[in-house]
């Protein structure tokens, strides 16, 4: 029977890298709302190598809003945890000690509330998907939104991520006890100012004074992160039980590459995370629009056709020598030349990460996981080179045969059950001659391209074509 990995049984863990630093000696200076597996993947790891530098006021308290399984997990193991980064030929595993304690909303409101107005919590750091920031369609706060109107009316009892940081936001001013930076790590457009509008939008209806201090003490800086955390599974577990003798029900799996970038806007102290890697720059958007047109459009191309060539994972698809070459054609030929790129970035090497990270057989990402909204995610990933092209005069087959393969794979009964979009609802079950009928209507979700002519047209027939003539053959005719 394996030992449970805990501070007792970390000396047999010979396996693993372990904390460099007396654990007993860090202090607690950021709460993270919205433990995962990201989380724990990504930001703890430069965290993580903060403290291995000697920096220890840099410990993680976390917190999550209503499940207490992580902390069900982790407090066995004194909040110790196994990362395992997936290499192509080997499992490099590290045990992270930068997690002190994760507490629960339903359980230790108050207390949770203290930290945030606590003078010793410099940093919030946020995962708790976009849907946690009660966005309306303005991108502004969706005061209907159930958990948003149980806070308005109920301020000192919040059940939502933006009212406990608005209630400890009062109570750290009322404790005078300094700036603080809070920092969103979902994927959200210009992330650290819708957190800024949400949080401001409670705060205004609460007291116009607290609004104040706030654009006076606290900072909301913008971040892109990027980093394929795939659902631990009993199976990854059992492989690092026989592989160490060591069992850890909090075990988290993550590719190599990991990248956090942040913008330079801090209230406080804050930890040197471009010492772990960290990039921090001026202009997070012009990162941002890049990895959305290159990294997540690539991505969503090799789901849709993927799905249609019937892969049920990313790396198949990259197996697959025809979407293979798709691929590297989609960026070399058709995004990179209308790209605005970062100054002094290497794009051709990022170009070719993508397309290695993609291929990396030991993260199992299914087609249909990373196919989930994309009504909702082609717009952005898709559409912004699509526009160039158009607005230049120049050929884009590829791009558009990325949105023909989403409505494709979204008319199709059986494929279009593996994956969620409820924006797609309204072609799920038209037939062959109906769908070109009723496009207009459909691509309106893309805005303003709903009514371009050459838009409408290269979809429809590259719909029309997958029917056809077959992935294979319209492939075969865009890379000729």
């Amino acid at each position: 029977m394996p030992d449970r990995l805990s501070q007792k049984t970390l000396l047999a863990f010979s396996r693993a890298r372990h904390p460099s630093y007396e654990r007993s000696k860090v202090k607690a200076g950021i709460l993270h709302i919205g433990v995962g597996g990201f989380h724990r993947a990504h930001q703890a790891i430069y965290t993580e190598d903060v403290l291995a530098s000697g920096d220890l006021r840099w410990g993680v308290i976390g917190a999550n809003l209503r499940s207490t399984n992580m902390r069900d997990r982790l407090a066995p193991q004194d909040f110790l945890y196994t990362t395992c980064t997936r290499h192509i030929d080997l499992n490099e595993y590290r045990v992270v000690g930068a997690l002190q304690n994760v507490l629960t909303l339903s359980q230790q409101r108050q207390e949770i509330i203290g930290l945030i107005a606590s003078p010793s919590i410099k940093i919030i750091t946020l995962t708790i998907t976009e849907k946690g920031y009660c966005l309306n369609v303005s991108g502004q706060l969706n005061e209907d939104h159930p958990d948003v109107r149980h806070d308005l009316d109920n301020p000192a009892m919040p059940v939502s991520a933006l009212g406990i940081i608005a209630a400890g936001l009062k109570q750290r001013m009322d404790n005078r006890a300094g700036p603080i930076t809070i920092i969103s790590c979902d994927n959200l457009s210009e992330n650290g100012n819708a957190t800024a509008r949400t949080i401001g939008g409670l705060l205004v209806r609460k007291d116009r004074g607290i609004a104040h201090w706030v654009q006076d003490h606290v900072q909301f800086p913008s971040t892109m992160v990027d980093r394929i955390v795939p659902k631990t599974t009993e199976a990854d577990i059992a492989l690092l039980a026989t592989e160490s003798g060591i069992e850890d029900r909090g075990l988290v799996v993550s590719e190599p590459f990991s990248q956090w970038i942040i913008e330079d806007r801090f209230a406080a102290e804050r930890p040197e995370w471009e010492s772990a890697g960290a990039q921090i720059v001026n202009n997070v958007s012009v990162h941002e629009q890049m990895k959305l047109q290159m990294l997540n459009a690539t991505h969503s191309a090799l789901a849709y056709l993927g799905l249609l060539a019937g892969h049920e994972f990313i790396h198949q698809a990259m197996q697959d020598p025809m979407l293979h070459r798709f691929a590297d054609y989609l960026l070399e030929t058709e995004v990179l030349p209308v790209i605005v790129r970062p100054k002094d970035f290497d794009i051709l090497q990022y170009k070719q990460s993508i397309l290695s990270r993609f291929a990396n057989s030991q993260i199992q990402y299914r087609t249909a996981q990373v196919a989930s909204d994309g009504s909702q995610k082609l717009i952005q990933r898709v559409y912004p080179s699509i526009q160039n092209h158009i607005e230049l005069g120049t050929p884009c087959q590829g791009l558009m045969l990325i949105v023909s393969a989403w409505l494709r794979c979204s008319c199709n009964k059986e494929i279009a059950g593996e994956f969620a979009d409820p924006g797609a609802a309204m072609i799920r079950g038209l037939s062959e001659h109906e769908l070109p009928e009723r496009l207009q209507s459909v691509i309106k979700i893309f805005g303003p391209a709903g009514s371009e002519k050459r838009f409408l047209q290269e979809v429809s027939t590259g719909y029309t074509e997958l029917g056809q003539k077959g992935l294979t053959a319209v492939l075969q005719n865009i890379l000729k």
